[in-house]
């Protein structure tokens, strides 16, 4: 029979009760024998000092109450020639109070400890969360649900300065409404309370109902907020935000909780700094792929913005079949990079891409030499896929190595649906759409199940008819414009889920509903 929580926590309760009864039983045994005014007596303190620690300011009072009793009138004092000696109330009332002070002063001791042990986790929990990923909102998040929690405090926002717009963007928010944090556009020099934040400040409010230079104090009103600190966020190029923090009452904040704001305030910005750091890197990488990518397309007309159009594509496909950001971010560079091996083939090879000549033999290699361009660099590992198998078909007769069905991996499948879309419809070359989308889309549609993985092909059909397909529809000649995922580096995400295994259940079975429909559909 299961327990249930509740359960488990009265169980977890009632031994340490228990035991307080057996020893406190067992020291009224020793001071019944040997008198109050002997040293046994001063066990008691120990029970009461567990009781403190364990069920804190009302298990201590209790206790030490109940041990007072049991010290009462009726115990002797000592015994002298045999006959008992008994207590004075003097006696009795002073060891009543000495049994209270030691058990309120061990459950305040425990408390504080506690707390102190809290705040360590919750400090070492930011730090490893900091050390173990780049993405900046899961760091901001847990900075802000930590401090509010080691601060019992009503709500907690970190917010960053847009210094175009002079606004406070909130990056990180816990506690409070959701109409309170969407109240309006919070202004940061401009303010009076964030502008000497921003200037380096520690800035606290004891009322905000009666603070001119607080914004929105009807907002803070009616949700409940008195008292709010305000700590700024440092960097070493300067303040790049606030770290702002909630009472549930009216409150004059300690030193000790500005220092434990400032600790918190101090890792957001090193959280900050590091996610700089890596977009940095990040964006160096991007340009240096596509770097590779210009070079590439210089000596192959027909791949002009063909790896660019495809990223956006693929990007958008890959969303709508609930990849995780870090998968669609490797999708990208993957997609850019798909067909860097053609820089080790000849003009006349790739020339031949669509002959059954010797030359056809140099192109499908292309794969291979792109995998082994990239393979040194560790960071473009998880891409290698897309780049060695995009040209593998669903029936098993694609290249390099002819691998068929789901043994092709996801991400390549993926892109070797939007490749061969877009080539249809730049099948002129030079960025030129020459087929319309819906003409593309049968013509792929029509290589489900024998080219393609017919679930994917689903998937595209259905997104490419969606409101971006609309679009394509309503300017078939014009040259699509850069993307963001075109123009800039790949937009780091949230923590990685896995739902490649969703996704691949979704492609098993070609008659779902998302399978792809036959051309007379059209």
């Amino acid at each position: 029979m299961k327990m249930t929580a509740k359960k488990l926590k009265r169980l977890g309760l009632l031994w340490p009760a228990l035991i307080i009864a057996g020893v406190v039983a067992g020291i009224t045994v020793l001071v019944r024998y040997a008198g109050t005014d002997s040293i046994a007596v001063h066990l008691y303190y120990l029970p009461i000092m567990y009781a403190g620690y364990v069920f804190g300011d009302y298990g201590a009072i209790v206790v030490s109450l109940f041990s007072t009793l049991l010290c009462g009138p009726w115990m002797a004092a000592r015994y002298e020639l045999d006959k008992p000696i008994m207590q004075t109330p003097a006696d009795m009332l002073v060891r009543m109070c000495t049994f209270y002070v030691v058990g309120l002063a061990a459950s305040r001791a425990s408390l504080e400890l506690k707390r102190r042990a809290a705040e360590a986790h919750m400090l070492y929990e930011v730090a490893r969360s900091i050390t173990s990923t780049l993405r900046l909102h899961d760091v901001l998040d847990l900075i802000a649900q930590s401090a509010r929690h080691v601060m019992d405090a009503k709500g907690c926002v970190i917010r960053l300065l847009d210094e175009d717009t002079d606004e406070l963007v909130p990056a990180a928010m816990s506690g409070l409404s959701q109409e309170y944090w969407q109240k309006g556009k919070v202004v940061g020099a401009a303010s009076p309370v964030n502008g000497r934040a921003l200037t380096g400040e520690a800035v606290q409010i004891l009322d905000v109902t009666q603070e001119e230079g607080f914004q929105y104090p009807e907002a803070a009103r009616d949700e409940g907020i008195s008292s709010v600190l305000t700590l700024p966020l440092r960097t070493k190029s300067g303040t790049c935000g606030i770290i702002r923090i909630y009472a549930k009452r009216k409150h004059r904040f300690t030193e000790q909780e500005i220092q434990l704001l400032t600790t918190f305030a101090d890792q957001a910005a090193v959280a900050i700094e590091n996610a700089e750091l890596y977009e940095d890197i990040r964006r160096n990488y991007y340009e240096t792929v596509r770097a590779l990518t210009t070079a590439v397309e210089a000596k192959d007309a027909a791949t002009y913005k063909h790896s660019e159009r495809v990223s956006e594509v693929a990007d958008r496909l890959a969303e709508a079949m609930g990849l995780d950001a870090d998968e669609r971010e490797m999708l990208r560079f993957g997609c850019i990079l798909h067909d860097i091996g053609k820089i080790g083939v000849h003009e006349e090879a790739l020339e031949a891409r669509d002959t059954e000549t010797p030359e056809q033999i140099f192109y499908q290699m292309h794969p291979l030499i792109g995998a082994s361009i990239l393979r040194p660099i560790g960071f473009l590992e998880p891409a290698l896929d897309i780049v060695k198998h995009h040209h593998e078909r669903w029936d098993g007769d694609g290249f390099p190595e002819g691998l068929k069905g789901q043994d092709i991996p996801l991400s390549a499948r993926i892109v070797a649906v939007v490749d061969a879309f877009d080539r249809v419809q730049y099948a002129g070359g030079r960025g030129v759409k020459t087929v319309a989308t819906k003409a593309a889309l049968l013509e792929i549609v029509s290589r489900a199940g024998s080219e393609f993985d017919p679930g994917i092909v689903g998937k595209f059909h259905k997104m490419m008819l969606g409101a971006d397909g609309a679009q394509a529809e309503t300017e078939p000649d014009a040259e699509p414009a850069s993307s963001a995922h075109s123009s800039s580096p790949p937009e780091s995400g949230a923590a990685a889920a896995n739902p490649t295994s969703a996704t691949d259940a979704d492609t098993e079975d070609p008659a779902a509903t998302d399978a792809a429909p036959t051309p007379t559909d059209e």
